[in-house]
């Protein structure tokens, strides 16, 4: 070591016991000095003061509040808080003054704030949040500002967060309005059916329904919402009425769910109000109220098609057709009308399950190159991304998919090389397949839909080609099947979904492998069938969505004549139907066209689509897991003759 240089101070053993902390100091020739901090000596001064106060030793002033008197330090008020730090040092009567009132806070709550000056704690309840902030706020205690609308963030529920948006827009605390603000719009549908969504001034409830970022999945949520608040104070609020619902995206409304409405509706001038708006709608004059037709921006929808094969004409004397699979998965926006591909998926197939469940696609089974897969895959679409999942029990194709309850529910098809009867059920939290329970009867190419707890099965195959009309319903907690009235047509392999309260069943094929363009619908009020208007082409397979109170169908197969022989060629047309009208128009085509496709029965809205707003910057690079096949569950499929 040089001469005069200064060795590194090193801790002693005993340091920590201690409570001393070496601190940095700058190293010089002639070192006389040694800076030392105790750890616990700043709070054991404290200490001694709040028991000197707690005694009342040394106090000079007292603090007047709901007729009682706290006793403190100036000096220590003062180095806590910089209300009290400009109250005895600026020259103002109370630095004078023994006994000083504090305006506006209660005795318990100064006392808890005093508490916090001479000690650092505060204990923050339910009870007293709001008072306790108040309060702080008004004395400059930052700390316990920013403990209290901690707490309230971490409080947030559907039942409080209008209370809570409110409180922090009284108080210009922007960070806990926007948090609150943002639960509200994500969460509107609960929100609005809470106590505190109908106490809303008028002023709050316009905001709310004129906003383009609350998530809904139907426009009707908001109508019920305003509908809500009107009837909830008819003498104060049927004034409000035509001014409540122009921020309405009326046009977007089930006019069959508004029909019901003003049936149930007891207020005669109201029914007038309604009748008159409902008139407009059918019109399409817009007289009384604006007929906004653009989705808000958290409710405009796309429909994913997944999977699926393409069969066109070929040069083949013999009129077979080229077919091939799809790992493309293409995005329908029905805004727009306009066609986008997202992330592929590892596997393409045809004929696989798909289900969402807590905002993620699941794509399940199918067939792939004549092989019956047990392969499954999650799309989720913040990140544009698929990741296998667990492999099913069996694998199956043509089988029957949803989601009910946070779990999937696959039922029957082709399972390996039989059809099957069986039952298995998806887990997300433990990702596994378990085998429970069986069909009635083994079936294929039904159609399956989920509707307030219960599983509906609808038509389908059974062994020798028997094509089936009947329906039934499954309760999962009890196990029970339930026979409900027979469709008018016996089909399968046709498009199935739940639109304003009813099962529709579209296309398919019948027992003379005819290819169909009628359409029929379930009422579960009824539990009768009725046709409705037929699809403009017959389509097999075809997918089928529902949004914004209209059908849409796309793609499918349709039977042609070449060369004497008679071959299913894919089609790429898209038709939606308005139950309103009782009418079918055309869209725009997919970009290829597929059958033997799924689509989802809930749709996502644009926002859903991407990540949060702060994140859209760093877009992720889209990975796809290596997926492997089920080697040792694959079955060749058996064609029915």
């Amino acid at each position: 070591m040089a001469d005069g240089a200064v060795p590194p101070i090193k801790n002693g053993h005993n340091c920590n016991n201690m409570g001393f902390a070496t601190q940095p100091v700058k190293q010089t020739s002639d070192v006389s000095n040694t800076v030392y901090a105790v750890g616990q000596y700043a709070p054991k001064v404290l200490r001694n003061l709040n028991a000197q106060r707690l005694k009342n030793q040394f106090s000079d002033v007292g603090l007047v509040a709901g007729g009682s008197v706290i006793r403190a330090h100036r000096s220590v008020l003062a180095a806590g808080s910089a209300y009290f730090n400009a109250m005895f040092t600026g020259g103002l009567v109370e630095e004078q003054q023994e006994l000083v009132e504090i305006h506006s806070v209660s005795a318990n709550i100064l006392s808890l704030l005093v508490d916090f000056i001479y000690t650092g704690n505060v204990d923050i309840t339910q009870d007293n949040v709001q008072e306790l902030f108040a309060a702080a706020d008004m004395l400059e205690l930052d700390e316990v500002v920013f403990g209290c609308i901690t707490y309230l963030k971490q409080q947030l529920h559907y039942s409080n967060a209008l209370g809570i948006y409110r409180f922090a827009e009284a108080h210009n605390r922007l960070d806990l309005s926007e948090t609150a603000l943002r639960f509200i719009q994500v969460n509107f549908p609960q929100v609005s059916q809470e106590e505190e969504f109908l106490d809303l001034p008028k002023e709050h409830l316009v905001h709310f329904l004129s906003s383009d970022y609350i998530h809904i999945d139907t426009e009707f949520q908001v109508f019920q919402a305003a509908y809500n608040w009107i009837i909830h104070d008819i003498p104060t609020r049927r004034c409000y009425v035509f001014e409540i619902l122009s921020h309405i995206r009326l046009r977007l409304c089930s006019l069959a769910r508004l029909e019901r409405v003003i049936l149930e509706c007891k207020d005669a001038s109201l029914i007038v109000a309604l009748r008159s708006i409902q008139k407009d709608l059918v019109s399409n004059k817009g007289c009384l109220v604006p007929l906004h037709a653009q989705p808000r921006l958290c409710a405009k929808k796309n429909i994913l098609v997944i999977g699926g094969s393409r069969r066109e004409h070929s040069a083949d004397s013999w009129g077979r057709a080229a077919e091939s699979t799809y790992e493309t998965i293409e995005k329908y926006d029905i805004f727009t009308g306009e066609w986008s591909e997202v992330a592929p998926i590892g596997i393409g197939r045809i004929l696989p399950g798909v289900a969402l469940l807590d905002g993620k696609v699941y794509v399940v089974g199918g067939e792939l190159e004549s092989c019956i897969i047990a392969n499954c895959e999650c799309y989720d679409p913040r990140d544009n991304v698929w990741t296998s999942i667990a492999c099913m029990e069996e694998p199956r194709c043509e089988f029957g998919l949803c989601a009910l309850d946070n779990s999937l529910y696959a039922f029957g098809g082709w399972v390996g090389e039989d059809i099957g009867g069986s039952i298995e059920i998806y887990d997300p939290i433990t990702n596994s397949w378990t085998l429970d329970g069986q069909l009635p009867e083994p079936r294929f190419s039904m159609g399956v839909v989920a509707y307030e707890g219960l599983i509906y099965v609808v038509g389908g195959c059974t062994h020798n080609s028997r094509h089936r009309q009947d329906v039934m319903s499954y309760n999962p907690v009890t196990r029970e099947w339930t026979h409900l009235a027979p469709m008018l047509t016996p089909r399968s392999q046709m498009g199935i979904t739940i639109l304003d309260g009813y099962i529709y069943v579209v296309g398919g094929t019948n027992k003379n492998q005819e290819v169909l363009t009628s359409v029929e619908r379930y009422s579960f009020e009824k539990n009768k069938w009725s046709t409705v208007a037929s699809m403009n082409m017959g389509r097999s397979y075809p997918a089928v969505a529902a949004a914004d109170s209209r059908l849409y169908v796309i793609g499918g197969d349709q039977s042609q004549e070449i060369n004497f022989f008679r071959t299913q060629i894919t089609i790429s047309t898209v038709e939606c139907y308005d139950p309103h009208s009782n009418k079918w128009h055309e869209c725009a085509s997919l970009p290829t066209s597929r059958d033997q496709i799924l689509t989802i029965d809930s749709i996502f809205s644009n926002e859903y689509m991407q990540k949060d707003l702060k994140e859209k910057i760093n877009v992720p690079l889209i990975v796809h897991e290596e997926i492997e096949l089920k080697l040792t569950s694959i079955y060749f499929k058996h064609i029915l003759a």
